[in-house]
């Protein structure tokens, strides 16, 4: 086999490719054996039949068709192999000549990955995202607390903004009751618009005993009937106002494990600071990435960046169809134009891009090692994020075929924690406070596994992954919602 390459540009090539004779012969005579297995010809088993009588049964355009499907890719891959071309997306193929006198010819136009010169990666040096904590988010905590074990008791007087309302409510268009929109016997806060703006108006002010009926324009996203105007009738069965606790020694008992008010407020502050350090580090991971990047021009195949743009039109207009919307729709909900969206959605998509190719490449300059812990811990990784079990994500990869692109988010991963080894973050955190908080390893400390009883049964290697992300355990009914598991940087 004889290759050729052309530039068409630096991310697009025509790969010219030349097969001997001998070898489209040979892929034609496995062609007829293929077909023989599949054709009953009288006087012969199937797969017997000589190749000839085969040709006059099938004609001989039937094989080499056959030859072609067969062979084709295969030949395109070695000649990709051989040329060292990495393509990023289908080739648009020109077959000249296909013959077993002739051998084959065929061209084929293709973007491929581009090539990328990458300067030093390590010395890169930016500002750490602020992470102090404040005593006014302390003290947001300590409200959303005492919110939590706020009472509702009943009050014999005029609701007002804050209060609960116990309410049945029915929404009409045109006289007809809207399917679904009834509800019975409901809590509902005034002024949390949980229906519409003009619910919490109409509420406050009321008494036990009332009737509301008013006109109002339902909310654009409600199904089917977004933007439409309805008719709302409210029954009130009762005002009930809301007590919060003292903040007391009595307060800490009943919402934490703690004895005091200080103890807990402490814990509060440890966890946002836990929270706002997980959420800086990250943010700072992706800062040293984007100041990387900003020193590398990259050629970007236009394939890439489309399919990025198209998967998210898909995304959305999957979202769309859960309200019965269309893709158009659900961007005018938003008051954004299809242009605007595809414009501001194809930038996001060059940079991803970018970042994609630029940490490919450095993977590879840095021969980055994939170990089996690694595929774990990505595992471990998808299901936190997913909220599945690890050994159903390891099941769904294998029956996908995802595998190899899991193990291109590892090494792109790796790339990025390369950068941020060798990068200098102005105003980061010291390792023991990051250590104390649960968000560095203590290289000191001994590994639990040396320390497991010999006769303890090992668990599954996907199940003792270790994750970035690894549960932080509140201390606190304070702070009970997990925090989001790190997305991938890049």
């Amino acid at each position: 086999m004889k290759t050729t390459v052309e530039a068409l540009d630096p991310v697009r090539v025509k790969l010219t490719v030349e097969v001997e004779p001998h070898v489209v012969k040979k892929a034609h005579d496995q062609a007829a054996r293929h077909l023989a297995a599949q054709v009953n010809l009288p006087g012969f088993r199937k797969g017997k039949a000589p190749r000839r009588l085969l040709e006059q049964h099938l004609g001989k355009g039937a094989i080499a068709q056959h030859a072609l499907e067969d062979s084709l890719d295969e030949w395109y891959r070695e000649a990709l192999e051989a040329e060292e071309l990495v393509p990023v997306a289908s080739p648009d193929v020109d077959i000249d000549t296909f013959s077993e006198d002739e051998g084959a010819n065929f061209s084929a136009e293709v973007e491929i990955r581009p090539e990328i010169e990458l300067p030093d990666h390590t010395g890169i040096q930016v500002s750490h995202p602020d992470w102090s904590v404040t005593e006014d988010e302390v003290d947001e905590k300590v409200e959303e607390l005492r919110e939590r074990f706020s009472e509702v008791d009943e009050v014999e007087r005029a609701a007002r903004t804050g209060d609960y309302v116990t309410i049945d409510l029915s929404v009409f268009i045109d006289g007809e009751e809207i399917e679904g929109a009834h509800v019975t016997d409901a809590l509902y806060e005034i002024g949390s618009e949980g229906v519409t703006a003009k619910l919490d108006d109409e509420l406050a002010g009321v008494e036990a005993g009332a009737e509301l009926d008013y006109v109002d324009d339902l909310p654009e996203e409600y199904p089917e009937h977004g933007g439409e105007e309805a008719e709302f009738h409210v029954t009130v069965h009762d005002v009930r106002a809301k007590t919060l606790p003292a903040l007391d020694d009595d307060f800490a008992a009943t919402a934490s494990e703690f004895d005091t008010y200080e103890e807990l407020r402490t814990d509060l502050r440890t966890n946002l600071l836990r929270q706002k350090l997980r959420a800086a580090l990250h943010e700072a991971r992706g800062n040293l990435l984007e100041a990387y990047l900003a020193t590398i021009q990259v050629p970007l195949p236009p394939s890439m960046i489309n399919d990025e743009v198209e998967g998210q039109r898909a995304q959305i207009t999957q979202q769309g169809q859960q309200y019965g919307m269309s893709f158009e729709d659900l961007l005018a909900a938003q008051d954004m134009e299809v242009d605007d969206w595809e414009e501001q959605v194809r930038e996001q998509a060059s940079d991803s891009v970018k970042a994609r190719l630029v940490l490919d490449t450095l993977a590879e300059d840095l021969e980055v090692q994939i170990e089996p812990d690694d595929v774990n811990e990505e595992i471990f990784r998808h299901a936190m994020q997913m909220g599945m079990q690890p050994e159903q994500v390891a099941e769904m990869i294998q029956e996908q075929g995802s595998l190899p692109a899991l193990i291109g988010d590892i090494a792109r991963r790796k790339a990025l924690d390369a950068i941020v080894d060798g990068g200098t973050l102005d105003g980061a955190p010291d390792d023991e406070l990051l250590i104390e908080l649960g968000l560095k390893q203590d290289p000191d400390a001994p590994d639990p596994a040396d320390e497991a009883p010999a006769d303890e049964a090992p668990a599954t290697e996907v199940a003792d992954a270790p994750t970035d992300d690894d549960a932080d355990a509140e201390t606190t009914e304070a702070d009970d919602e997990s925090d989001d598991a790190d997305t991938d940087d890049a």
